[in-house]
């Protein structure tokens, strides 16, 4: 992990952050804004940097829907701006051209500038290229996961051989692609190479460190794997134990994980990292009501305390506002429900709703309003929130993590693909992400934050709902829930890990409120609406072609219905 100035970046990276940018291939791959002096290390940077800076995907797909889909917020219930859920703006889905724009330009580019250089130079760049390839397979993944089909082997070469109109990929052609490509990549740095450049503090994450990016590697492809179990077991299999005999090994603490940390200036502050959106982000019923239940310690570093504290509750009986047999409840972490139709119920009205008291003490009468509803601890995504805090602080965003690692194999060995102590990995797993979490709110400075405490984990590991017991089903259920709520400031990964394990569900432990309107059920859906290429037509044969083949699974649909599945995701 790296810690950065937003503002800490070389002139001729921030020329590079600053391009403009379209969907048309052609414009992205012609003339891209490129400093002719940049150096693998700008590009490198600019690259990675453009992987964690993504502000429109915080406000508009993770805020305004995956956040709420995932129900790790909700909207007050007092609020008179309730969003349409299911009706998904077209300025979703941003990594879709930034892929090919800026991240996937990038790390192209520094093949070609390391291709310029002379034989014996180019020598000492054999794990720069093999960083930057890794950082290419995780956008592209990235991208694909939630669009499926998408240009790759011939997308990006606009500038080596004017190929404009690239074929799309499918996934099941992406996959072996990107596992080849990894498996190359930590070769490649785990060979011992002799006088190899480093990437030093232009590398955001590992600072250049190649033992750190072959485990990053080998995790990615372990996500990889998990993405191809229903579809190609005996690949998915085939490569679990590729991994697990490979010595570059994996992530063995959270401080290897891939995740990036700010400095304490410039980055995540206001506009779009704005959790609130227009109207505060109220805490979701079901995971505050799992997490008070079973004593989580995360929960206080997840979202904040109502309004309803002790010293308020004396005020309002002492001026008469409240019965003089009032007592303090010291339940303080309330959620509100995530369906719309929900807003209507009475009884939940009456509970939610924000209430004003009229307070006479000694004669002067003046007015407190209070609300029961928990809000999002707003801090961890946007460090402009003060939320009572002092200035300063620092943003996290965990990428691939530790934790998630840990259940991957904690979920492997409880189906018997490996033979590993299932339990002993889920502890780990659950121990690493409140250790993260403590972490990153103790760096972003949450509202009234207190370091979780070794007795806490403990007695949260020992509930009903948390302690390894059960049917295997129960079992891969409390692995399911425990990654869902380690991906709480991972959204689009909570959302790849619904999919793919139908955890959290309805009725569960950890119950998925489902969501009506108007008495209509709603579905969640499950992926973006693949772009049609903008600006030239030239393209739009291939872009029917892929859509076409999507569609021959029957799970995909029409190209606008995104409760439709990509090929990984198979019912």
């Amino acid at each position: 992990m790296k810690l950065i100035n937003k503002f800490g970046l070389g002139a001729a990276a921030v020329s590079l952050l600053l391009s403009s940018c379209t969907k048309n291939f052609e414009d992205l791959n012609r003339n891209p804004v490129v400093s002719p002096v940049a150096t693998p290390q700008d590009l490198i940077v600019a690259a990675e940097y453009k992987i964690v800076d993504r502000d429109l995907d915080w406000f508009y797909d993770n805020y305004t829907y995956i956040m709420r889909w995932m129900q790790f917020g909700s909207t007050l219930p007092t609020s008179t701006n309730f969003p349409s859920l299911f009706t998904v703006s077209d300025r979703t889905n941003s990594i879709y051209g930034d892929f090919y724009k800026t991240i996937g330009r990038y790390t192209s580019e520094i093949k070609s500038v390391i291709s310029k250089m002379p034989a014996e130079q180019q020598a000492t760049y054999q794990n720069a290229q093999a960083i930057a390839q890794i950082i290419q397979v995780y956008a592209a993944w990235r991208v694909s996961d939630v669009n499926g089909s998408i240009p790759y082997t011939e997308a990006l070469r606009g500038r080596d051989s004017s190929l404009f109109t690239p074929k799309y990929d499918n996934q099941a052609t992406l996959f072996p692609i990107w596992e080849n490509e990894l498996k190359a990549a930590i070769a490649t740095l785990t060979s011992g190479a002799a006088n190899q450049v480093s990437y030093g503090n232009s590398d955001i994450f590992y600072s250049g460190d190649i033992a750190k990016w072959a485990k990053a590697a080998n995790v990615l492809r372990l996500k990889l794997a998990m993405r191809q179990l229903k579809r190609s077991e005996a690949a998915a299999r085939q490569i679990i134990t590729d991994v697990l005999a490979s010595s570059a090994g994996l992530f063995t603490s959270v401080e290897e994980e891939f995740k990036f940390i700010s400095a304490t200036t410039g980055f995540a502050r206001g506009t779009n990292w704005n959790p609130d959106t227009g109207s505060p982000f109220a805490a979701p019923m079901g995971m505050v009501d799992f997490m008070y239940k079973n004593s989580d310690p995360r929960i206080r570093l997840f979202f904040r305390r109502n309004s309803y504290r002790e010293t308020a509750i004396d005020s309002l009986v002492r001026g008469g506002a409240l019965s003089s047999g009032t007592t303090y409840n010291p339940r303080r972490y309330v959620g509100a429900p995530c369906s719309q139709d929900a807003r209507t119920n009475p009884a939940y009205v009456k509970l939610f709703g924000v209430k004003t008291y009229n307070v006479n003490i000694g004669g002067k009468v003046s007015q407190m309003t209070l609300d029961t509803v928990s809000l999002v601890q707003t801090r961890l995504f946007d460090l402009d929130q003060s939320d009572g805090a002092t200035s300063g602080g620092a943003y996290s965003m965990p990428l691939m993590t530790y934790a998630e690692q840990c259940f991957i194999l904690a979920e492997l060995s409880e189906k018997g693909i490996i033979a590993q102590s299932a339990e002993e990995w889920y502890l780990k797993g659950v121990r690493a992400s409140i250790k993260d979490y403590n972490a990153m709110a103790s760096l972003a400075k949450v509202l009234e934050f207190s370091a979780v405490e070794n007795e806490e984990v403990e007695t949260y590991l020992a509930s009903a709902d948390i302690a390894y017991t059960g049917t295997q089903e129960q079992k891969l259920e409390k692995i399911g829930v425990q990654n869902y709520i380690n991906h709480f400031k991972a959204p689009h990964e909570a959302w790849g890990a619904w999919k793919r394990t139908g955890y959290p569900k309805e009725g569960g432990i950890l119950p998925l409120e489902p969501f009506f309107t108007n008495g209509v059920k709603n579905t969640i859906p499950r992926r973006w609406q693949l772009p049609i290429p903008s600006g030239t037509q030239e393209n739009v044969p291939n872009y029917e072609a892929a859509i076409k083949d999507m569609q021959t699974t029957g799970e995909y649909g029409q190209p606008n219905d995104l409760t439709g599945r990509v090929w990984w995701d198979m019912q």
